[in-house]
C-alpha cells in the first residue's frame, strides 16, 4: 500500500483487455454474499485494492468491476 503496509488477497480474475477498447487490465471479485448491503463499501476497497497490485505488478493499468450474483 501506499503507506509501506502489506496486504494479501486472492483476486478472483483478470484479463488484459484489447489496446483499442481499454489497453489494460480488467480485475472482477465476484460477490454472493446475502449481507452485501451492508458490506458494500468494504468490498468496492477490496477490488480496488486488487487492481492498484494488479497494475502495479505488472506497469499497465488496470481497472477494478466487482459482480454481485
Amino acid at each position: 500500500m501506499d503507506d509501506g503496509s502489506l496486504v494479501e488477497g486472492v483476486v478472483d480474475l483478470a484479463f488484459l483487455e484489447d489496446p483499442t477498447d481499454f489497453g489494460g487490465w480488467t480485475v472482477l471479485d465476484f460477490k454472493t454474499d446475502r449481507e452485501f448491503t451492508t458490506a458494500s463499501n468494504r468490498y468496492e476497497v477490496q477490488v480496488g485494492v486488487y487492481s492498484k497490485a494488479v497494475s502495479a505488478a505488472t506497469g499497465m493499468p488496470s481497472r477494478a468491476i466487482l459482480l454481485v450474483l
